[in-house]
């Protein structure tokens, strides 16, 4: 008989809950690491900590696991708030290991990049955040490199999909992009993160080289107004701005070339497609409150 497999996920959210879905149903040990144990899904390990609070950690005695995928949320949306996880929770759990695991994936950004010209960037450009939050993430990454294990940083873009609402909206609310400057952005389905992280586990299983750093996006850095203006039309609403331009990222083109050439087939390739089930969810709900 086989070894069961483990893996534990630390900052166990709804992309946690994705991934251990898929490991639980072939039979693994699947932990999940979290202040609020309650919203684990079923059959999950609930080890119950504040990753920023090293007594809490140390009360769960040593961690261990073949896997490791660590999906950390900062503290606040301040410096302090990220310093406290990004580094401080970060490396607390990386010390709280009893031994390596086979591979660690950590949940970074495509913040840790600050080019701001429409130019396309890819694992080798440089990383020079201006950006206390790309900084603290750069820093993490660099602490689970430092660890010598097999790792690997995966910069994921704006992660959206069902139930997460905010561009939807933006564009109902007439609070669209101006169409002048033109403002790339770079976007994953919330499905094809989770099916990344699996795709990853799933090659270290079989023994297949893995980088140290993947960019996780889809296959079309649309511009802002592209993707606002098909929701608009989609939405049968008018594509309305109030004027205020971009201001949160620097306008950039992600490649996701060395994610296709792992081998992974994307879900959802472009938003198009991805924003369909969103739509159709939104929808449903929409009709459910109205006959309410």
């Amino acid at each position: 008989m086989a070894e069961q497999r483990s893996l534990l996920i630390v900052g166990c959210g709804d992309i946690g809950n994705g991934l251990a879905e898929i490991y639980l149903a072939r039979g693994w040990q699947v932990q999940g690491l979290r202040r609020n144990t309650d919203k684990l899904l079923a059959g999950i390990t609930a080890l119950s900590a504040d990753v920023c609070d090293q007594q809490s950690l140390e009360k769960l005695g040593s961690l261990q696991a073949d896997y490791l995928v660590i999906t950390l949320t900062p503290a606040g949306g301040s410096a302090e708030g990220y310093r406290a996880v990004f580094e401080g929770g970060l490396n607390n759990i990386l010390a709280a290991m009893a031994e390596p695991p086979r591979l660690v994936l950590f949940v970074s950004s495509t913040g840790v990049y600050a080019q701001a010209g429409n130019e396309w960037i890819d694992e080798q450009s440089a990383t020079e955040p201006d950006r206390y939050s790309g900084q603290s993430l750069l820093r993490a990454e660099r602490a689970v490199a430092a660890t010598g294990w097999p790792h690997a940083n995966i910069r994921f873009g704006g992660i959206y999909g069902t139930g997460r609402l905010q561009m939807l909206k933006k564009v109902i609310e007439g609070d669209c992009a101006p169409a002048e400057p033109l403002h790339f952005t770079n976007r994953i389905h919330r499905d094809d993160c989770v099916g990344f992280l699996a795709h990853l586990i799933d090659k270290a299983e079989s023994g297949d080289a893995i980088q140290d750093c993947y960019l996780g996006v889809d296959d079309e850095a649309a511009s802002i107004q592209d993707v606002q203006s098909w929701l608009a039309t989609e939405l049968d609403v008018p594509y309305a701005t109030k004027g205020q331009p971009i201001a949160r990222t620097g306008s950039k083109r992600c490649a996701n070339t060395r994610l296709r050439n792992s081998g992974y087939d994307m879900k959802y390739p472009t938003f198009r497609q991805g924003f369909l089930p969103v739509l159709a969810d939104w929808r449903n709900s929409a009709e459910g409150q109205s006959e309410g």
